[in-house]
């Protein structure tokens, strides 16, 4: 028997492995996009259900879809809609998996296995807003559901029953494990954090655990900033002091979600020009840590002799020497995931089949009311109802029927 058209499972994405920085910035989707770009993506010919991911190292696009068209010219529509960008250029950035592998990729993501850092858990909650999103403008749907439920107990299960979660870091401890090891900070370092969410968070309590001195917390909005403070012991400020700042503190660190870089070539001369506002000497170095993408800090490195600037490339080379002390956990992780994976491809293997993922619920339905349009017209009401009622039902038999047979019969 002839196998029936159906839906397939696909993700396409690039991330830090197969691009550079420079590369995945104009790509970046912030967070006040998301319910656009989740929207965008569902509405595309072709696209029946979407979750759109977007994180400092990927942007995968997660989708169902029916073949009519190649995945990349989706992400290159979507691109277009969205931010009236072509990605023709960067096509060999992008992977594309399929069905299986679709299932088996967002399952190492979530397990720590695919990022950055080995055993990465930031990327679980990362993972879950960009679900959570898609389903608040309905662009998830029954497949993805049960994808994204799936993976969140994998992830789960990886980091509780093996060595994988074990002292795994965060992309924020792994820059604070930069900054204080590698880079060197000055006894009981003053420190700004510009931004206010989870990446900074993470960094003010890594960099918390050690001997520091005052913690300023700068952002747009004044509310976010004030309530760092508080959590933090700290001082709170608006976005207009940025430049004093830079010039009382040991160390910044950046991570927000803007568009346009906030520190430029003007302000860094601004402030090295400028005499310091409180009592006190200007630190000999200043360490700036720009976690954000696109980047906040638009200076070149050697700008200025006594500023360093380090940014999430430079961190992806230094946790590169720490993940050996959890790679042991690998084939363990590896099981889990090898018998998860076979679970949710059993299910998807027959819900492909269903009528709403083959089309053949609306192709019936079209033949039904074609055939009986004319017929209906000439019967009075009551028999016209009951006439009516029995194809429906007559129409979802004959489906059900269809499904089974398909089930069977599929190679």
């Amino acid at each position: 028997m002839t196998r029936p058209a159906h839906w397939h499972l696909v993700v396409c994405g690039i991330n830090h492995k197969t691009s550079t920085l420079e590369q995945r910035e104009p790509l970046q989707i912030g967070h006040d996009e998301m319910a656009r770009a989740n929207a965008v993506l569902a509405n595309l010919p072709g696209v029946m259900e979407s979750v759109v991911l977007s994180t400092c190292n990927r942007i995968e696009l997660y989708f169902t879809w029916d073949h009519s068209r190649t995945p990349l010219a989706i992400v290159g529509d979507f691109y277009t809609e969205l931010k009236q960008l072509a990605v023709a250029d960067l096509e060999d950035c992008f992977y594309v998996h399929e069905d299986r592998d679709t299932a088996d990729h967002l399952f190492r993501v979530l397990a720590g296995l695919d990022s950055m850092v080995l055993g990465e858990n930031q990327i679980v909650g990362q993972v879950r807003d960009a679900y959570s999103s898609a389903c608040a403008v309905k662009a998830a749907g029954k497949v993805l559901h049960r994808l994204f439920h799936v993976a969140f107990r994998v992830g789960k299960q990886v980091r509780t029953d093996t060595e994988m979660g074990r002292g795994a870091c965060s992309v924020s401890s792994a820059a604070v494990s930069m900054l204080c090891n590698e880079i060197g900070l000055p006894a009981r370092p003053r420190a700004l954090f510009v931004g206010a969410n989870q990446m900074i968070s993470l960094f003010a309590t890594g960099l918390g655990r050690l001997d520091h001195g005052a913690f300023h917390f700068a952002n747009r909005t004044i509310a976010k900033a004030e309530e760092l403070a508080a959590k933090f012991d700290g001082v709170w400020h608006g976005l207009d002091e940025l430049t004093t700042l830079l010039g009382q503190v040991d160390v910044a660190v950046f991570c927000t979600s803007a568009t346009e870089p906030l520190v430029g070539p003007e302000m860094i001369d601004r402030m090295v020009s400028s005499p310091p506002k409180h009592v006190g000497r200007r630190p000999a170095r200043l360490v700036i840590v720009d976690l954000a993408i696109p980047r906040d800090v638009a200076i070149e490195r050697d700008y200025d002799p006594t500023i360093d600037v380090y940014d999430l490339q430079d961190i992806q080379e230094w946790v590169r020497q720490g993940k050996e002390q959890r790679i042991q956990a690998i084939p363990e992780a590896e099981g889990i995931l090898a018998h998860r994976l076979d679970e949710f491809m059993h299910w998807f293997d027959h819900i492909r089949y269903e009528p709403t993922y083959n089309g053949l619920d609306r192709t019936f339905e079209d033949i039904r009311q074609e055939e009986l349009q004319n017929i209906l017209d000439r019967l009075p009401a009551e028999v016209r109802d009951q006439l009516d009622d029995a194809t429906c039902r007559l129409v979802n038999r004959l489906l059900q029927v269809k499904i089974r047979t398909s089930s069977q019969n599929k190679d």
